[in-house]
């Protein structure tokens, strides 16, 4: 421990003399007649589930404003990692979900099973699910970002950190209101507002709200030639046929083995941005009550309803990785960019035009599913109050939450032959969960606090897998169940007036059950229970293009036509400690040091349950036992252990130059044990009649399959150091800089060695089957070494603004905010340092290298005497950086949500 520690005290030691030093001769080099300089407003947080000073809180924390959110266009939490050191945020698309890294450590398992990295609390009240983090934020005190391990106070998955957005509470002194329009490009327009009302003395109400809607900044388009057209408008199904040039067909989009004839190939049309992929349509509201009938006494209630009405996500293709790869024919012999014949690898000029055509680029999508989500998020939250005596509180907070999502969203997006999709129907998941603290409140040498923590998740997902063209799947939990409970405490003494000792501890006991859940199959194996005259008694029309279009567009929603492949009865239960250790000191009224070890754990999970049958690999029979049923040959559980971070961290937190510099530095160390890793992984081979590619008629052949699951594992440990630099200093009474630098290092350092699952059909120039066979040696792979995902070594953002004062009483404010990181890996494969494993001559194609990024967003504010109105015009991104958000490959791609162009506009907002 000492070893670990020793740099970073010495770090923080060696910034606190500077510091001292610094403020010693501000003081004497200041003019006696020098007019007052700006002062920093004191900011409180709750991170110790105290109020505190941020200053005074040994902890690493940002804090953002409804301001500071506000100005830089940041409407949910999944916008917030470039205001925070050390965070890193990427989307989901098919779960609509964000996937939120803090300190190199994340969740890669956003699904009903898995459990989030980084903690998010509402008001201080646990949010389960990732999806809520995609809900808006508004009316909203201030958004804490706290990193390191929060596992004492705040318990389940604050592994390297936590999110608590503090909603603006009701006041009972003042009546208050407020209006905000903004209004951009891509259609863009949002309002929000406020209202204030006192009922008496003692109770007041609150009511807020805020609407958003925009178009899509895609290059969107529907496509009538891929296998599942149902969804598409009659006049995209009776598009004209394709008139351009044979040159510039596309040959993997508009010329399919199914298509020709007499049908021809058809153009795609293009869709309406209003309601395309990445549009905006939500609202959010609350009503929130606050009843204080004496001073110890108080009750703080709220409702709060979110609704996205809006496509959903997808993904596109990064065109410069796509333009990196060499073309062959199905012989290996070398295309050029047209697809005629070349003695040498070309790369092309355009990688984007050769799926989807002449003019796509990195914002290009075609699609044969359009985008559809119903999200719904519901939320009740309580905190209560009660100072009992003169040194003690009574706490209680309770929260309610309900999620119900229907989603459906293309998956192939055109870039495969194979046409598949997505979709949820109805998935609900509820929770509640209560804590009740007690807590000193007296001015002591102790300070305290302990508690009991009780949280239950009922989930009924429901939801399914189309592979248009084979097969559909279907997911089945109706009861999948999460209770928690832990009890905690942790307490600062003061060991004497300037030297602080905090000990904290949490029990924590986890629950995680499978109760009747299904994975269900639809193929044609299995008879249909609803319309069997459709396709000849089949549930699936396999390879029958035109009678698969004849179903119902809502026909593979409903679960009786589906027969069970798993039962998914499966439980796990775990126990697990944290604990806090830290020291913190005074060196002066200004400036303290603090240095801790401390540990967070997120939990142990449950997977599917795989039944193996036993298989004649020469006739893809099923042997029966005497009853009738098939032979099982094994069951695959998936049960996983909790993962744990042990940090140790150092760090300085110091006000300088008469308080208008405020300065906080933290260096840190963690040790990353049983990390959890969600990938799909083959299990074990199935046999099946092949088809011929050229028609989909079965044949005589027998065809290895491997049977592939996706699954979380714990599959080693890391080691992560860095430092978070951050400042926010008024220069003068109009001139203000804030921002931070941070350091991040980041390896895997026991050995993990696995099946190889990334871009592994273009890396190692195999078929499909043989990537995820698991008996194929050739694809075992150590990992050790390699760096973690979504951790950029190097990151940096600067925030500038002046004021104009005006004899009037305006104000003009321009600002500016630049925001760097480092270059960074989409996945944990590293691709870039395994390249003599590879068969293909351009690997960069497929790297999984997340380049470095700058993004610069500035804009202008004029604030009218007397602050009643404003109005300000901004530009976000203004460079026009695009940035993908995750990467994946399909048929030699690299894909994931991108990042919206440069968006402009105006917003007015006036105060009541």
């Amino acid at each position: 421990m000492n070893k670990l520690l020793r740099s970073p005290l010495a770090l923080a030691i060696a910034l606190a003399n500077t510091s001292l030093a610094t403020q010693a001769w501000a003081q004497s080099e200041q003019p006696q007649t020098e007019k007052p300089k700006a002062v920093l407003e004191e900011i409180v947080v709750t991170a110790t589930k105290r109020e505190t000073n941020l200053m005074d809180t040994p902890i690493a924390i940002t804090v953002m404003t409804e301001e500071v959110l506000t100005r830089q266009g940041l409407s949910n939490v999944k916008d917030i990692d470039k205001l925070v050191p050390n965070m890193d945020i990427t989307i989901d698309s098919s779960q609509s979900a964000p996937v939120i890294s803090m300190r190199g450590v994340r969740s890669t398992n956003i699904t009903e099973l898995g459990d989030p990295a980084v903690g998010l609390h509402l008001d201080g009240i646990y949010s389960p699910r990732p999806q809520g983090a995609m809900a808006l934020m508004f009316d909203v005190s201030r958004v804490e970002a706290q990193r390191g391990p929060q596992g004492t106070l705040f318990g389940r998955n604050s592994t390297v950190g936590n999110v608590n957005i503090i909603t603006q509470r009701p006041q009972v002194d003042e009546f208050e209101a407020s209006l905000g329009i903004e209004l951009g490009n891509f259609n863009h327009r949002q309002m929000r507002g406020m209202v204030n009302i006192p009922v008496s003395d003692t109770f007041a109400l609150r009511g807020s709200f805020m609407v958003e809607e925009r178009d899509s900044y895609l290059n969107g388009y529907y496509d009538p030639n891929q296998w599942d057209i149902r969804y598409l408008p009659e006049d995209v199904q009776n598009a004209p046929l394709y008139t351009g040039s044979e040159e510039d067909k596309n040959l993997v989009q508009r010329a399919r083995w199914w298509e020709g004839g007499a049908d021809g190939v058809q153009e795609v049309v293009k869709a309406d941005e209003s309601d395309f992929y990445n549009n905006s349509d939500q609202y959010a509201f609350r009503l929130a009550a606050q009843w204080e009938p004496t001073a110890d006494f108080s009750w703080h209630l709220a409702y709060e309803h979110f609704q996205d009405d809006s496509a959903g996500s997808t993904d596109t293709i990064d065109c410069d990785k796509a333009a990196l790869r060499v073309r062959t024919d199905d012989e290996g012999n070398y295309l050029d960019a047209q697809g005629n014949p070349s003695a040498t690898p070309v790369p092309g000029s355009n990688g984007c035009s050769r799926i989807y055509g002449p003019g796509a680029d990195s914002y290009t999508v075609n699609v044969s599913v359009p985008g559809m989500q119903d999200l719904t998020i519901q939320n009740v939250r309580s905190n209560l109050q009660w100072d009992f005596t003169d040194s003690m509180a009574f706490v209680y907070n309770a929260g309610w939450a309900k999620q119900t999502r229907t989603q459906m969203s293309d998956q192939d997006r055109g870039i495969t032959d194979w046409d598949m999709s997505i979709f949820f129907r109805d998935a609900t998941f509820v929770s509640h969960s209560h804590e009740l603290q007690l807590q000193s409140t007296d001015n002591g040498p102790l300070q305290w606090v302990t508690g009991l923590f009780f949280f239950e998740e009922n989930n009924d997902m429901q939801g399914g897998w189309m592979n248009s063209m084979a097969s559909a799947d279907y997911w089945n939990q109706s009861d999948r169940t999460l209770a928690s409970k832990a009890a905690f405490a942790q307490g600062t003494y003061s060991i004497t007036d300037k030297l602080h000792l905090t000990l904290g501890y949490r029990y924590t006991e986890d629950t995680k059950e499978d109760i009747g859940g299904h994975n269900m199959a639809c193929n044609d194996s299995n008879p249909n229970l609803l319309e069997p005259e459709l396709n000849d008694g089949r549930c699936f029309p396999s390879w029958d293009r035109t009678a698969y279009n004849n179903l119902p567009t809502d026909y593979f929603w409903n679960k009786d036509i589906y027969t069970v492949s798993t039962d998914n009865d499966i439980k796990g239960e775990w126990d697990y400690n944290n604990y806090r250790l830290g020291l913190d000191y005074d060196l002066s009224d200004n400036t303290m040091i603090f240095a801790y070890v401390a540990n967070g754990t997120k939990s142990g999970g449950i997977g599917d349950v795989v039944v193996q049958y036993e298989q004649d690999p020469q006739t893809t029979e099923y042997p029966l036992d005497e009853n009738g049923d098939r032979i099982v040959k094994q069951r695959h559980e998936n049960t996983y252990d909790p993962e744990e971070v042990i940090t140790y961290e150092a760090g300085i937190k110091s006000d300088l130059f008469d308080n208008s510099l405020r300065l906080s530095v933290s260096a840190f160390f963690s040790d990353y044990k049983d990390m959890q890793v969600a990938t799909a992984k083959p299990l074990f081979v199935t046999y099946s009649w092949e088809r011929d590619p050229e028609t989909g008629e079965q044949t005589d052949e027998i065809s290895a399959d491997p049977f592939t699951v996706f699954q979380t594992d714990n599959i080693g440990k890391a080691e992560i150091k860095g430092l978070e630099i951050e400042f926010d200093w008024a220069i003068t009474n109009n001139d203000r800089l804030n921002g931070y630098v941070s350091y991040l290092d980041t390896e895997i350092v026991s050995d993990f060695v696995q099946q190889w699952t990334y871009a592994t059909v273009d890396l190692f120039e195999i078929s499909y089957d043989e990537s995820v066979n698991p008996e194929n040696t050739q694809l075992t792979t150590n990992l050790k070494g390699n760096e973690l995902p979504s951790s950029p070594r190097y990151s940096l953002n600067l925030n500038y603004s002046h004021t104009f004062d005006f004899d009037s009483g305006a104000t003009l404010l321009p600002w500016v905010n630049v925001s760097w990181k480092d270059k960074a890996y989409f996945s944990i494969f590293n691709t870039d340092k395994h390249e003599d494993l590879y068969a293909t001559d351009t690997p960069d194609a497929f790297s999984d290298t997340r380049e470095a990024v700058t993004n610069v967003n500035l804009g202008i504010k004029y604030t009218a005497p007397g602050d009643n109105w404003s109005l300000e015009a901004f530009c976000n991104n203004a460079t026009d950086e695009t940035e993908f958000y995750w990467g994946g490959s399909g048929d030699g791609v690299i894909k994931g949500p991108v990042s919206m162009p440069r968006f402009y506009g105006v917003r007015a907002n006036y105060h009541f």
